[in-house]
């Protein structure tokens, strides 16, 4: 990058005639949005590069000895630079969108106005993209992209639209921002129950469906075994009760059975695991006993084929349907239970899920002990292993897909339970990274400090935005108390007393590509040392704003490939084909500490994990003795949450 004295004293005089510092990262971002517009799907961050320093080196030559530049004459040298390269029709697309915008400037004279005109420009330079798209989804992306527009233009404030811009941190899903709507949820279906098998199964489904509707991200669904194993029972009992009446009678024993006792006692038991030597009272025949264990086996059998070709419909409906404005991601929690109903929908629903190509579940299973798992991780299951024993936690605690734990409440209780994920909003660290070296570390936490408080101050105007709306706002996830205290909440009465107990996170991106360019060493042990320091710094900070603001803001480590590879792509536009921007994306904590030897590699795992969220993956053979062996590896080193990548 090729900033230096004459960059640094140069200040830009806006069309208004306000007068800012001179930001080189506008004109990246300017002639990258050029580039996009023309086949935004190309690797274009070597002529961006390219260009990009020419346009620099330009500026610093011919102003050295001025102390301003118009915004105007920035673009013409932009324009100059893209024709004296040969980039022709980046710059026609450049100049056509530049004649566009003075063109909404003159045509609306509040500044909103003519920001918001961009999302009708924008839509019509992308109109390309969209031509395979079916006319629905060219609706929708419209919609999206007006939206998002809307949102940038009136209702993000402008400091954190632009260190969005720039890639100095990354709002989640800012075309969903206007609605008001929260993330992600771990959802508590524990309300369904006296009900048969199917209709429970279609209350799921349901459930799901108009949390879709009424989130954009993933849905964690708690404890399905034990949904399922009150549901078994109720069912099991009826149809139990129904058939021996039915038996007896046709046997011609009826008469001679208290049928009414023997009911009531089946009717409270809490278990399909039924002994006849528990009702020799009733039955005083061997025949009538011989009747008992016949019909219990036939019931049970109904019950178990019942279960499979119902949880078969649940997985393969998450795992097909597709939501046209939310994510397609459902995760369903497995308690730590070995209860018999449990054991038996945990066999029934592995066996489904390894039938299924797997694409849209991820399965979370929490364990005292994990011998039973191990068969599912040699088949290459999407799991989370969430390590019960190695935490002060019950079956309360949960997770979502990138093994972000949002179970902290202001109350101080542990309880993932209805739980929200309000937003994120993600800090490129490996944009300060880029920006400093060791020696200068305090110039590196004072900005990192800034962005942790524009991004805690970003979060905090969406939350204010979600806590605005009303219960009848949300048909659905409002009702049924299936999120954390919705029973306190009146009609007609805003949701901030439900959505304060929400999780504000966070993340950070491209940690391991700062510690290295901060060090310009490559040494694990190193760079993972200086990571641990920079997370444990954020960390503070964060528990800071917790305090403070009776919020509950976590920090995690951004998994989402796409927001890490838009971040790197935003930095190779700046600093070129460096050796650590050779990658499609920032890379993850785990990625560096599974370069380490055994002896050391969980240490460092239980230390991030300690103090922050993220997506701790082990790569291990497909071998059943060496499955056996990380668990163990794990579950000594007090691991909370991982994967294991066989």
């Amino acid at each position: 990058m090729k900033e230096n004295g004459v960059l640094e004293n140069l200040v830009v005089v806006k069309r208004s005639g306000q007068r800012v510092t001179f930001n080189s990262v506008k004109i990246a971002i300017a002639i990258k949005q050029a580039f996009d517009s023309v086949d935004e799907e190309a690797n274009n961050e070597k002529k961006i590069n390219k260009v990009y320093n020419q346009v620099l080196d330009y500026i610093v030559s011919v102003y050295e000895s001025r102390k301003t530049i118009n915004v105007e004459d920035i673009q013409d040298i932009i324009e100059n630079t893209l024709k004296k390269c040969g980039y022709n029709e980046v710059y026609q697309r450049f100049n056509e969108y530049r004649l566009q915008r003075a063109a909404s400037r003159e045509a609306f004279s509040v500044k909103e106005q003519h920001k918001f005109v961009k999302a009708v420009e924008k839509i019509g330079l992308n109109a390309k993209n969209y031509q395979e798209n079916k006319p629905i989804d060219l609706m929708l992306n419209f919609g999206k992209t007006v939206s998002q527009e809307f949102a940038r233009a009136y209702l993000l404030e402008s400091k954190y639209n632009r260190a969005h811009e720039e890639g100095r941190i990354y709002i989640e899903d800012i075309k969903s921002y206007a609605l008001k709507t929260t993330s992600s949820a771990i959802i508590d279906l524990s309300f369904i129950s006296n009900t048969d098998i199917a209709a429970s199964t279609l209350k799921i489904i349901d459930a799901i469906n108009n949390f879709k509707e009424e989130q954009y991200g993933e849905q964690t669904i708690m404890d399905l075994d034990i949904i399922y194993k009150d549901i078994m029972i109720y069912e099991f009992n009826q149809k139990f009760i129904s058939n021996l009446e039915m038996f007896f009678k046709v046997c011609g024993l009826l008469e001679f059975i208290d049928i009414a006792s023997l009911q009531t006692k089946i009717s409270n038991e809490k278990t399909m695991k039924l002994d006849v030597d528990n009702y020799m009272d009733f039955l005083k025949s061997e025949r009538s006993r011989e009747i008992f264990n016949e019909v219990y086996d036939i019931t049970i059998e109904n019950i178990l084929k019942s279960l499979e070709e119902n949880i078969t419909e649940l997985l393969t409906y998450f795992n097909e349907k597709t939501y046209k404005i939310a994510s397609n991601k459902v995760n369903i929690s497995i308690s730590s239970s070995d209860c018999y109903e449990s054991n038996i929908f945990k066999e029934i629903y592995f066996q489904v899920l390894n039938k299924i190509k797997n694409k849209n579940i991820t399965t979370i299973c929490k364990l005292g002990g994990f011998n039973y798992l191990i068969d599912e991780l040699y088949n290459r299951l999407d799991i989370i292993v969430l390590f019960l024993n190695n935490n002060t936690y019950s079956d309360n605690i949960d997770t979502l897909s990138n093994s972000l734990l949002i179970n902290k409440n202001i109350n101080g209780e542990d309880s993932a339970r209805g739980k929200i994920k309000l937003s994120t909003v993600t800090i490129n660290l490996a944009r300060l990274g880029l920006k400093y070296k060791i020696d200068d570390m305090a110039s590196f936490y004072e900005e990192l400090d800034e962005c942790l408080e524009l991004s805690k101050s970003a979060l905090v105007q969406r939350y204010e935005l979600q806590a605005s709306l009303y219960k009848e706002n949300y048909n659905y996830i409002l009702n049924n108390n299936i999120l954390y205290d919705t029973w306190k909440l009146e009609d007609k009465k805003r949701v901030r007393k439900v959505l304060r107990n929400g999780t504000l996170n966070i993340s950070f991106s491209g940690l391991m590509e700062a510690c290295i360019s901060l060090l310009n060493d490559t040494n694990e042990k190193k760079i993972l040392d200086l990571g641990l320091e920079i997370v444990k710094f954020m960390n503070e900070r964060i528990e800071k704003y917790t305090n403070d603001l009776k919020l509950n803001f976590v920090l995690s480590e951004e998994s989402n490939n796409g927001v890490n590879k838009h971040l790197l792509t935003l930095d190779k536009t700046m600093y070129g084909n460096l050796d650590i921007l050779k990658k499609d994306s920032y890379g993850s904590i785990s990625n560096y500490i599974n370069k380490l030897d055994e002896t050391q590699k969980y240490k460092y795992f239980a230390k991030y994990q300690n103090i922050c969220s993220y997506n701790l993956i082990v790569n291990t053979n497909k071998n059943k003795a060496k499955i056996e062996e990380e668990l163990k590896k794990a579950s000594s080193a007090k691991i909370k949450v991982m994967r294991l990548n066989v």
